[in-house]
């Protein structure tokens, strides 16, 4: 049984992490409003979508609307090129390969020559699986194996077909996969035990060093509402902006966002499809939320958009929203770094 969900890039929370400068786009689907797409770009340009991931298999369907024979859709594993396409078919066609269990880089990329542009003149995927591995989980409380119900709201004892409550001397790869959890809810609601033991299963051999001491924290869950702050001491811009790169952490569907400015006054975001500055209202929560950027968002910002923006001897202070979907999930931000276009000569 394979575990994975299907990314049909409808929520603009993605399910895989991304990076590279490719974009979330209604102008084609397979199904649904959306899929995953090259941006505009110009010619002698190249546009890039990368993933990193554990797995066995891979599935997609792709789209290439382009000039025939001189604008490619291309897709690798591990830099090794599995479609190239060019031209417009006006069908989605499907990609599927099995693969041994490790560690993969798929790349997709979207290339123009130095001339003439064609249909979209752009790239597409939808509807991508990637078998993830087996994840199972118990809970043993105080030795009897517990499942979270989602309408009870708790957790219960696991209870097999022979009507029998199974306890940790049960405990089988069959029993794994019949009934353990593919998810742990940190709740407390149903347990007994104040420190209770976890139970994992999976087959991408590589499984948890100590299991013994591989036990569950329980905290009260509380809502984690967003929260935005902002710098009071800017950065005072020593040259032109070449780029600017920020390392933050965040967990399951978590994020943070970003909003740049020279005053404090007035908040920017960058479009990527519009390919400009955009005003943004931080103290606005659901504005914030939709256009705000991420940290990878960064890496697809050229010097040409910051010069728009920026110059030299100017003020930059950067807005942060902060959203954490569970208590237990991670949202933290790290470092940022300004890079110049030409380096910054000191006076001694």
């Amino acid at each position: 049984m394979a575990v994975g969900k299907i990314e049909t890039f409808e929520s603009p929370e993605l399910i895989y992490n991304f990076t590279g400068d490719w974009l979330r786009t209604t102008q084609r689907a397979y199904q649904g409003s959306f899929s995953y797409g090259s941006r505009s770009i110009g010619h002698s340009q190249e546009t890039n979508a990368y993933l990193t991931i554990h797995t066995d298999y891979i599935e997609f369907y792709w789209y290439v609307s382009s000039e025939g024979g001189y604008d490619f859709f291309e897709f690798y594993i591990d830099g090794e090129i599995k479609i190239r396409a060019s031209g417009t078919s006006n069908t989605w066609t499907k990609f599927s390969e099995n693969l041994p269990r490790r560690a993969y880089t798929f790349r997709w990329r979207y290339v123009k020559d130095g001339s003439v542009s064609r249909g979209d003149d752009r790239a597409y995927i939808d509807n991508l699986f990637i078998n993830e591995g087996e994840k199972r989980y118990f809970i043993e409380d105080e030795n009897v194996l517990k499942v979270w119900s989602e309408t009870q709201e708790k957790y219960m004892p696991v209870i097999n077909d022979e009507a029998k409550t199974l306890t940790a001397n049960d405990l089988s790869e069959e029993v794994f996969l019949h009934y353990g959890m593919e998810e742990i809810v940190p709740r407390k609601e149903g347990l007994v035990d104040s420190q209770p033991r976890i139970h994992f299963y999976t087959d991408e051999g590589k499984a948890v060093e100590n299991p013994s001491n591989y036990r569950l924290k329980l905290k009260e869950m509380v809502s984690s509402l967003p929260k935005v702050v902002w710098e009071n001491v800017g950065r005072t811009l020593e040259e032109k902006i070449e780029s600017i790169m920020i390392e933050d952490t965040v967990s399951n569907n978590s994020t943070i966002h970003y909003a740049l400015s020279k005053d404090k006054e007035t908040w920017y975001v960058y479009d990527q499809e519009l390919e400009q500055w955009e005003v943004v209202d931080i103290s606005n929560e659901l504005d914030f939320a939709i256009k705000g950027l991420r940290s990878s968002d960064f890496q697809m910002i050229q010097k040409e958009a910051y010069e728009a923006l920026f110059q030299k001897g100017d003020s930059l202070y950067m807005a942060y929203r902060f959203y954490k979907v569970g208590a237990t999930d991670e949202c933290k931000f790290i470092s940022i770094r300004i890079n110049y276009v030409e380096p910054i000569t000191k006076v001694v």
